[in-house]
């Protein structure tokens, strides 16, 4: 059944996107966050028309870890001559663009706000390239007005941080022993698989004039370790994981289909957003259900779906976060996609090749699928978002054409809920005995080294315990031999870490 007139003039659009790259910055011509967000939010204007920024009355702006510009929000209404009343600056994550828009469509869905702007961005190239010319950059900042501060609780346990599992190039290997045992791969087999996975993200970065990284790269040039694609932790190559140090900026404006009209904004500028959710996984990764699967994620990508009133089915095509491999194929995973997947699986050409601008890479992803929408006419796109180690998901439905159903939020708490009472490992920080293999990676040295071999072992009594080791022999064995689920003995050791050896 079609939507009646009124039920359409309700529902989220977004009506101009705008995106920055800044590759060739220099000293002392250098961008900061700040202007490369007011840049694309001034694209973003331009893009629906032009004089459309002096009708939001609502910004959200993506967390800048690059540069702390104090109340980014403010600032950046300065400098666009906004005057909104309501400002949000929000918390740390990768799932925090799509969270935004969300809240947004939210919020223009029961007439709480009118015009809504998303901006973030990063410049972690530009202060690097200022380093390497002998000065550091001292870009804007407004200390003088406070927003609250970022209060969401600490993304590892304790003993997870005395085992370095802060670093994402750490943690997201550890979920491919057991990703390649549900696929049924061998060692080889499953490291083949992740290059055709990833090349033909790399196709699309190629052609894409905001991708930091425009190569076309093959399978086997994307897993094979030379001095230009070292090994970083098994199974990942340099070419496999995310790109932090890049200048990216992008912005969108949502309003209702109502009052676009009466802003005059041109109804082939609207892509229709049909549907979100948000959801965290059980929050630290040593104590998750499984490491081949994500349940957060799953309810996430499930509700949005229920929301929009589509199925997976009906995607003409995905962008699915992808810091790393392992974070696309748990979404493929929760989404029911076949390893041999034909639809885009990005628009963008991922983070490892598009760029990863800190927690800002889906707003990129959302103005990429904008685009690509308009130009289908008639497609339907999923955008999915990612925050800490495959911990916070949200997702978002997104249409050429108006949807069948009304926009309807997601009851996040509900969702939520059903997340938290599931049965699930605890830590056991101080281990004495025997274990199974359940999560395990080598890292390695810039000399290309195995560096430090870490673990998540599986105890007996429903408990996990992290260890390391730094045994030749150990790092040898988790290389080249199949050691998932294989018998460990795991105890306490020095300074608070857990060791680990056969």
């Amino acid at each position: 059944m079609a939507l009646t007139a009124e039920q359409l003039s309700r529902q989220p659009v977004i009506v101009g996107t705008g995106e920055v790259s800044a590759p060739d910055d220099a000293w002392p011509d250098l961008r900061s966050p700040l202007d490369l967000m007011a840049e694309a939010a001034g694209a973003a204007d331009a893009d629906a028309g032009g004089g459309v920024l002096t009708a939001v009355d609502a910004v959200s702006v993506i967390r800048v870890f690059s540069w702390d510009h104090g109340n980014a929000p403010r600032l950046l209404c300065g400098r666009l001559g906004i005057e909104a009343a309501g400002l949000v600056y929000m918390p740390t994550g990768g799932n925090t663009p799509q969270t935004a828009l969300n809240d947004a469509a939210r919020r223009l869905v029961s007439g709480e706000v009118e015009c809504v702007l998303v901006a973030g961005a990063e410049a972690l190239a530009a202060k690097r390239a200022a380093k390497k010319a002998g000065h550091m950059v001292a870009w804007e900042t407004d200390q003088e007005h406070p927003l609250p501060p970022d209060t969401q609780p600490d993304p590892c346990h304790a003993s997870e941080m005395i085992h370095r599992m802060m670093l994402p190039i750490l943690v997201y290997p550890l979920f491919e022993p057991a990703l390649r045992a549900a696929a049924g791969h061998d060692l080889e087999a499953h490291t083949r698989s992740l290059g055709r996975l990833m090349a033909p993200f790399t196709e699309v970065a190629s052609k894409n004039p905001h991708a930091w990284f425009p190569t076309a790269r093959s399978a086997d040039e994307l897993v094979t370790p030379t001095s230009e694609n070292r090994m970083i932790s098994t199974p990942y190559t340099k070419y496999l994981n995310s790109v932090l140090e890049v200048n990216q900026g992008a912005a969108l404006i949502l309003t209702t289909a109502g009052r676009a009209r009466e802003l005059g904004i041109p109804e082939e500028q609207w892509v229709w957003f049909w549907g979100g959710a948000d959801c965290n996984d059980i929050w630290y990764v040593t104590e998750r259900t499984s490491y081949d699967s994500s349940p957060g994620m799953e309810a996430c990508y499930t509700a949005a779906l229920e929301a929009s009133g589509v199925g997976v089915d009906d995607i003409s095509a995905f962008d699915l976060y992808s810091c790393f491999p392992s974070a696309v194929q748990l979404g493929m995973r929760a989404l029911g996609l076949p390893e041999n997947e034909t639809r885009p699986l990005t628009v963008t050409g991922g983070l490892p090749y598009f760029g990863g601008p800190g927690n800002n890479y889906v707003s990129h992803s959302v103005a990429e699928m904008a685009q690509h929408l308009r130009e289908t006419d008639d497609g339907i796109g999923f955008v999915s978002g990612n925050g800490w180690f495959v911990t916070k998901h949200s997702a978002g439905v997104y249409g050429a054409r108006p949807p069948k159903v009304p926009f309807r939020p997601v009851e996040h708490a509900v969702l939520q809920g059903r997340v938290d009472a599931l049965d699930h490992p605890r830590i056991e920080p101080q281990p004495e005995g025997t274990g199974v293999l359940d999560a395990y990676s080598v890292s390695y040295s810039k000399a290309g080294e195995p560096e430090a071999a870490l673990a998540i072992v599986k105890l007996a009594a429903g408990r996990r315990a992290v260890a390391m080791s730094n045994e030749a022999d150990v790092m040898r064995r988790l290389t080249v031999e199949e050691c998932y689920g294989m018998q460990v003995d795991v105890r306490a050791g020095g300074n608070g870490a857990n060791v680990f050896d056969f």
